[in-house]
């Protein structure tokens, strides 16, 4: 039984964990890894979002990512809440998500309107018409591109199924001001990964996301017991020493925060498949550079080491 609105929140805790979309040589979806890497995530993550940025969304049909949404949904079976990420136009949105609500998935998360920058009440009535499509918890997304005044989030927070809201802009200050115009009627999210999770719950976020928990879970499982147990010094320290050099690597050019992830699942043994157009396979030099920071953390073990 999917989750109520209400429920969503609550359960919005923990490591909300973004996957990928295996594509074959082809180009196909590749179903079956895209089952094993859901199941992965739901023995790791408090939370599993199976399309979004990682998922590679904008590459997909709406047939292919409504597949992908039930196919994800089937193998967690209930053990988490998935979340499934949508957006584009209001009219494609509003199908994804009662395609969502019709497969069981537990809430969307609605990503922003591409290719313009509205004004708050743009954004409102964009947020809105997905909103009312459903009766699905719906999370927001705060990008770098699209920026919610607290007083466009008051508006959104009164909107009843909207619970929540994914923070990817890293400012701390504006987050405050987020935070105090909503209370309790959203469940904020740190949506910049492990890198600010300290920061974030420092002023009592309960939730990060993760994209380098598809391949080095017990990191983020320790980064998430530190921050659970107040240990905010040591999870940083975690940060830095574990996964910064991850980091450095998905920022050095565009297209690599989900370049990296796959090809880091892929020399882990797991199964990521390739990328899909606009993206382009990661260039030898860096798949190397990768392989050397994944030795170093320990993380490649037998033939995978060798290689």
């Amino acid at each position: 039984m999917p989750l109520g609105s209400e429920e969503l929140k609550s359960a919005l805790q923990g490591i909300v964990g973004f996957g990928v979309t295996p594509f074959r040589e082809n180009l196909s979806v590749d179903f079956d890894a895209l089952r094993q890497n859901a199941a992965y995530l739901a023995e790791h993550c408090e939370v599993v979002v199976p399309l979004a940025g990682n998922g590679e969304i904008y590459a997909l049909s709406p047939e292919e990512h409504k597949a992908i949404g039930r196919a994800a949904v089937e193998e967690v079976n209930g053990r988490k809440p998935v979340l499934v990420g949508v957006g584009f136009t209001v009219p494609i949105a509003r199908d994804l998500v009662q395609a969502a609500e019709a497969y069981g998935a537990d809430g969307v998360l609605v990503l922003p309107p591409y290719f313009t920058h509205a004004n708050d009440d743009g954004l409102f009535e964009y947020y809105r018409s997905v909103a009312q499509a459903t009766k699905l918890g719906v999370i927001l997304f705060q990008t770098h591109s699209t920026n919610f005044s607290p007083s466009l989030l008051r508006r959104l927070a009164e909107v009843p199924n909207i619970v929540g809201m994914k923070d990817e802009h890293g400012d701390m200050d504006q987050f405050v001001r987020q935070w105090g115009a909503v209370g309790d009627r959203m469940a904020l999210l740190c949506g910049v990964g492990e890198i600010l999770a300290p920061s974030y719950f420092a002023l009592g976020v309960k939730a990060f996301t993760s994209g380098i928990v598809n391949f080095m879970p017990s990191t983020c499982r320790k980064i998430l017991a530190h921050l659970r147990a107040g240990e905010l010094e040591t999870a940083a320290r975690v940060v830095d020493q574990e996964t910064m050099p991850v980091y450095d690597l998905r920022v050095k050019r565009p297209g690599y925060r989900t370049l990296v992830i796959k090809e880091a699942m892929n020399l882990c043994g797991l199964n990521a498949g390739r990328v899909r157009p606009p993206l382009a396979p990661l260039p030898e030099e860096d798949r190397q550079e990768l392989r050397s920071v994944l030795l170093s953390l320990g993380l490649l073990k037998g033939e995978a080491a060798r290689k």
